[in-house]
């Protein structure tokens, strides 16, 4: 029978010991790139290559907290609504006044509207898609699809002109309010830019 030195013995049992941890860490199987690759939420992976607008999405609620200016990354006053439609504006008056109908091609998305002679511009951008959110009957939204860098850079500058510098967060570049949050970015070659109000909290 053969023996290891001592030290020899050590090493063994030091490296059995980080095999027997890499496994219990990733239940009992190696971990793979595929299983480590975090998942991606963004609603650009579902539009593929036809024309319907992003989904609603409803922002996480925060607990109410006072404006501070160091939180408020806008300088200038946020929009009170979007294309000629205040926020809140119910889906009635929002019908009468833009002619809106709800999305139903190439699939249907409940509570949200195009309007049938979108001006499909933003600045000097060229948009694809423009939609309106009415998630409880009332305008909470806007999303906006395009495509390419030269237009995501467009949209930036001639948002940052409206309410000056915004800030970049990871990929996204956006601006935010007490009520409202501007937000743009891109994933691969298809932008998204959305419009959210949130009512104030009554206090």
């Amino acid at each position: 029978m053969r023996l290891f030195p001592a030290p020899a013995l050590f090493l063994v049992a030091l490296a059995f010991a980080l095999a027997a941890t890499g496994l219990y860490a990733s239940g009992g199987h190696a971990a793979t790139p595929e299983a480590q690759a975090e998942p991606n939420a963004s609603a650009l992976a579902a539009q593929g290559a036809d024309d319907t607008p992003p989904p609603f999405i409803q922002r996480p609620k925060r607990p109410p907290r006072p404006v501070r200016p160091d939180l408020t990354f806008a300088t200038r006053p946020a929009p009170n609504g979007f294309r000629d439609l205040p926020w809140g504006a119910s889906l009635d008056q929002a019908r009468a006044s833009l002619g809106l109908v709800p999305v139903t091609s190439p699939r249907p998305l409940p509570g949200t509207f195009q309007r049938p002679n979108e001006l499909l511009k933003l600045g000097q951008a060229d948009l694809r898609t423009v939609a309106y959110y009415f998630p409880k009957g009332q305008f909470t939204g806007a999303g906006i699809l395009f495509e390419g860098e030269a237009n995501f850079f467009l949209i930036k500058d001639y948002l940052i002109e409206l309410y000056g510098p915004g800030r970049q967060v990871a990929a996204h570049y956006g601006w935010t309010w007490e009520s409202v949050n501007i937000d743009l970015h891109m994933k691969e070659t298809l932008g998204e830019l959305r419009y959210t109000y949130e009512p104030p909290v009554k206090k």
